[in-house]
């Protein structure tokens, strides 16, 4: 998982609850402006507007959250800035022409304006903090000379709330800039780690290759209908290397023998190691998998392995069928690596029903 997706686990319902909220004042002030109705029609359609908006941004999300939160928060501030700054302009500029005292006109809407603010100050990219600190000084500083100018508004139970919401609530969102800083920062300390974490949990720590559980999350994320040919490769002979040249030497075999793995097949696939001296190649829409074993036999045994010479292996190739019967096709390709180490090892060997009807000869199979 990326970083990105990481960070979208948090913006994604804290996106989701931002909306519901605004969602629901809009509603509740569509109906208290049109029960309770003022001198303006804006009031009667404005939050009905707004709610229809949120609304289609809410169904949106939901479609495709991973896609298009980042769209959403930004239509979100977008919407903000031209909804509540021409609105707040609006009253301000009528209160200076005396048409009207500002605190008995301006509707109760400035807490939902500096709850949507911070959050989305604290959930927008950090590049468009500048379009956020734009936005609140539109609504704040008006407001604010507004009351300074007007004593006998600021001086009124409304005059002194509005200050005391919209004065500390600049404070509040010039904190909030290196804040949000430290946040993302963070956010991406813990989503690196996260993702090494997963990595390490997800890989072999001898050869670097996928283990059993980087093997399954990978095959989670194919489609169950993606065609697959399963090859698990053993190391012939294996323990005598372990018992005449020690296990630090067996070890070193092993990473040189993932090593040239890796070199031999570039199409869609996954190399794992599927238990001991065991490896398992999983082929992603393959054309020939007795070809592509012969290649991989061919390649494994070419050149001589460092204070222990020529290392052969036993590979057994499944049938081509669906990713959603992995399980099946690791047991044909187990028969098969079984037949073939029991006649004759160092050979590719493609899984048919007669395997099982043909019993081995009875040779060591280690």
């Amino acid at each position: 998982m990326t970083s990105g997706n990481d960070q979208n686990h948090i913006l994604i319902p804290a996106t989701y609850r931002l909306l519901i909220v605004t969602i629901l004042a809009s509603c509740i002030y569509t109906v208290l402006f049109n029960v309770y109705s003022t001198p303006f029609v804006v009031h009667s359609f404005q939050p009905l507007i707004l709610t229809t908006l949120h609304l289609v941004l809410l169904l949106y999300l939901f479609n495709n959250p991973q896609k298009r939160i980042h769209q959403v928060i930004n239509a979100y501030g977008g919407i903000m800035l031209i909804t509540s700054v021409p609105n707040t302009l609006y009253f301000v500029i009528g209160a200076w022409q005396n048409q009207w005292l500002f605190v008995e006109m301006f509707p109760p809407v400035s807490g939902m304006i500096i709850l949507s603010t911070t959050l989305i100050l604290l959930m927008l990219p950090e590049r468009l903090n500048k379009l956020v600190v734009i936005t609140w000084s539109l609504n704040a500083f008006p407001v604010l000379l507004l009351l300074f100018t007007h004593p006998e508004e600021l001086q009124t139970p409304r005059g002194y709330d509005l200050l005391f919401l919209f004065g500390p609530a600049s404070l509040l969102v010039v904190l909030i800039i290196p804040y949000q800083r430290s946040i993302k920062q963070y956010m991406d300390e813990i989503s690196f780690d996260l993702q090494h974490s997963r990595a390490e949990a997800d890989r072999d720590f001898l050869t670097d290759v996928y283990n059993r559980r980087g093997l399954e999350n990978w095959l989670s994320h194919l489609d169950p209908t993606t065609k697959l040919s399963v090859l698990l490769i053993d190391i012939d002979h294996f323990k005598s290397v372990n018992d005449k040249f020690g296990h630090t030497t067996g070890d070193h075999v092993l990473v040189e023998f993932a090593s040239r793995l890796r070199t031999v097949y570039f199409e869609e696939h996954a190399l794992a190691r599927w238990g001991g001296e065991e490896f398992i190649m999983v082929i992603v829409n393959p054309n020939q998998t007795t070809a592509i074993g012969e290649t991989f036999r061919n390649t494994i045994s070419q050149l001589p392995y460092k204070n222990v010479g020529k290392i052969t292996a036993s590979i057994g190739a499944s049938r081509i069928d669906q990713a959603a019967n992995f399980t099946t096709m690791v047991e044909e390709a187990d028969t098969a690596v079984y037949f073939a180490k029991a006649n004759g090892r160092d050979q590719v060997i493609l899984y048919t029903d007669t395997l099982t009807e043909n019993p081995s000869q009875g040779q060591s199979t280690d």
